[in-house]
């Protein structure tokens, strides 16, 4: 497996990540109660679709598909709308030790930084999406509450990517470039993250 780079130019017109929840639902065929379990092992879908292009530049987008040979290898991607926090964090935040399962984590940042809902991190691979406002104390300590349940233990000291956090994804889709005189028509793709 290879990690494929995007092509210059890659940028979608249209743009959806969804998070996919693995559970279980078990229901009583007597009294109609039910139990959900949360597998704790989320993963985020995500579809695009590129627009209409030239020729020469459909050939580069081609290429890509034909790169990633189906589920084969892997392309870094991030959320193509919030590519930055809406909120004030930058610098080098740092993640505090975290629990694997765990749906909050606390940060190291500069005092007063903040944090949206929808605003999304990377740390130790994942990417996370922030579940509500959060904002630093007077000494940097910054608890935020995320979407997603950690799917690994995060180590004390962790570097914090607020800028393009990316994971890896798969091509689940089978995308094709088409050709008609005068140029190649929107392409779109479904990814799924790729879990180790």
């Amino acid at each position: 497996m290879s990690l494929i780079a995007l092509p210059v130019g890659f940028r979608p017109n249209l743009f959806v990540l969804r998070e996919q929840v693995a559970q279980r639902a078990f229901m009583s065929p007597d009294g109609g109660s039910e139990q959900v379990i949360d597998r704790l092992n989320d993963r985020w879908l995500l579809s695009l679709t590129l627009p209409n292009r030239t020729h020469a530049d459909a050939a580069v987008i081609e290429a890509f598909i034909a790169s990633l040979r189906g589920m084969v290898n892997t392309v870094a991607l991030y959320h193509y709308v919030r590519k930055v926090p809406r909120g004030s964090m930058r610098g080098a935040p740092t993640a505090q030790a975290a629990a694997a399962g765990a749906q909050a984590m606390v940060l190291n940042t500069t005092a007063g930084a903040t944090l949206k809902a929808g605003d999304m991190i990377g740390v130790s691979g994942l990417l996370l999406m922030v579940a509500a406002d959060a904002a630093a104390n007077g000494a940097g300590v910054m608890p935020v509450q995320i979407v997603n349940c950690l799917r690994v233990a995060v180590g004390g000291g962790a570097p914090v990517t607020w800028d393009r956090p990316t994971a890896p994804f798969r091509l689940v889709s089978p995308t094709a470039v088409q050709y008609i005189p005068g140029h190649s028509p929107e392409a779109s793709f479904d990814f799924v993250e790729a879990v180790a």
